[in-house]
């Protein structure tokens, strides 16, 4: 899909202070060339150029609209009708031809624009990819915490994690959760690969009502929080995704709808996430400061291509291009933004030590932090003990004012200015993934599934399968 809508029809389109990049440019090569960004699409000096261009060229209309304004009291002062029509269509015609080269300017100047990175947190250290993100904590059920100076990167920590099933009723070769879901029933990719394609799955049963119960467990929990349940569209416009950075970078993972298909022709895309849709339900809107920190989640359905992930995790419901996830999104003030992006991340941490699952959080480098919008991001990495590897089941990113920049949220302080608010989101539950993680980690000997105490009130016994 070609990208390119969205900053034809907004004006100045900014995720980072332009001011910052005329001010800092080395700094902002920098932070591109760090992973955070494409220096061939984020080009700082082709930018500067095309900025000073742009507003050399809004001075000569300002000048030219000011002339245009003295000729027009002139006019009502009694002047030479003739001289001044004469004058004024010279006018016209020169603010016409300054009009076309300050557009052209501008689109490219947007173009490049689009593709500047967030301002890293203090917090994300530099690196090229996954193998470079520090583990923060590392935490094993009936051990607590490991000691924080065994750890280092990623995947060096796999040697401290249990090397055996916590929870099986004896010792035995652990399998697959495709092959454990399909013995029981409760997965059918083949029979979704007929009806829809490839990472398709039917979930069935048990397994979708273990999900249900998941679902509502961690729904009680959040409304105690504080946070308000929210069911957004699931189809958004462009603009829903531009503004939160999910284009033009992640493009090629939505799904789109035909816009002859929809009313007012208007072209719709599938959500990967439901966080474009939260945030945009703030869009264009000034809050008040007292009613900050806002916090909203959603429990939805989700769409991604995956594209480029070809042969990456294709066995069983681990990447799938239709998932549930249940996300939580805040806005806040500036000041707010650090200690939301704690909050949530203990309510990550909180869930998976009441499932008592082992887990690790991955600070993610500068070369791996998600998407453009990121300026500080963690992600909460199950233990598969039946595969001995890491899964992401979460992640918390601190956008800071990236996002709320794009879609002109902003609040109303107490010194009655008005400031961009930041922007914090959760992936508090990936629904696929957890499962997967509760079949590797409590699987038994005879293919059941033994169901994590705290889940039972809610599954209404204690396994799967039996």
């Amino acid at each position: 899909m070609k990208f390119g809508i969205c900053h034809l029809i907004l004006k100045s389109n900014i995720m980072v202070d332009p001011e910052f990049i005329r001010k800092n440019p080395d700094r902002m090569k920098e932070i591109i060339n760090s992973g955070r960004g494409k220096p061939d699409k984020a080009d700082v000096d082709k930018w500067l150029q095309l900025d000073e261009q742009r507003r050399d060229l809004q001075k000569q209309l300002d000048s030219l609209n000011q002339e245009k304004n003295k000729l027009a009291d002139i006019g009502r002062q009694g002047g030479n009708i003739e001289e001044i029509r004469t004058k004024g269509q010279e006018l016209k015609k020169q603010s016409s031809e300054v009009e076309t080269r300050l557009g052209k300017i501008q689109l490219e100047w947007q173009a490049i624009m689009d593709w500047m990175p967030n301002i890293p947190h203090k917090d994300m250290p530099a690196g090229k990819n996954e193998h470079d993100n520090p583990v923060l904590k590392a935490w094993v059920p009936g051990s607590g915490y490991i000691d924080n100076s065994k750890l280092g990167k990623v995947g060096e920590d796999s040697g401290l994690m249990p090397a055996k099933l916590l929870y099986a009723d004896k010792e035995f070769k652990p399998v697959h959760h495709l092959d454990l879901g399909m013995k029981l029933g409760v997965i059918d990719n083949d029979q979704a690969a007929k009806v829809t394609g490839t990472r398709f799955t039917y979930i069935v049963g048990e397994l979708a009502l273990l999900q249900f119960a998941l679902q509502k467990f961690f729904f009680d929990e959040l409304l105690k929080r504080g946070y308000k349940y929210i069911i957004p569209p699931l189809l958004v416009r462009e603009k829903a995704l531009y503004g939160t950075s999910h284009f033009p970078e992640q493009v090629d993972q939505v799904y789109k709808i035909q816009s002859e298909d929809v009313e007012e022709n208007q072209q719709l895309f599938l959500l990967g996430s439901s966080e474009p849709a939260n945030f945009s339900y703030f869009m264009d809107k000034t809050l008040d400061e007292a009613e900050l920190p806002y916090k909203l989640f959603a429990y939805t359905s989700c769409f991604r291509s995956e594209a480029g992930s070809w042969g990456r995790d294709t066995k069983g419901i681990k990447r799938m291009h239709q998932f549930d996830k249940i996300e939580m999104n805040v806005v806040c003030t500036p000041e707010q933004a650090d200690q939301t992006f704690d909050e949530l991340l203990a309510v990550n941490e909180w869930l998976l030590q009441q499932l008592e699952l082992p887990y690790h959080l991955a600070l993610k480098c500068t070369g791996d932090a998600g998407y453009q919008a990121s300026a500080k991001q963690i992600d909460p990495e199950v233990w598969l003990t039946g595969q001995q590897e890491f899964m992401e089941v979460m992640t918390d990113t601190n956008a800071t004012d990236f996002q709320a920049r794009r879609l002109n949220i902003k609040y109303k302080a107490k010194d009655g200015k008005k400031y961009y608010v930041n922007t914090v989101n959760d992936t508090g539950i990936a629904m696929g993934r957890m499962l997967v993680a509760i079949m590797d980690n409590y699987q038994q000997s005879d293919g059941t599934v033994k169901i994590p105490k705290v889940l039972v009130p809610y599954f209404g016994k204690e396994y799967l399968g039996k």
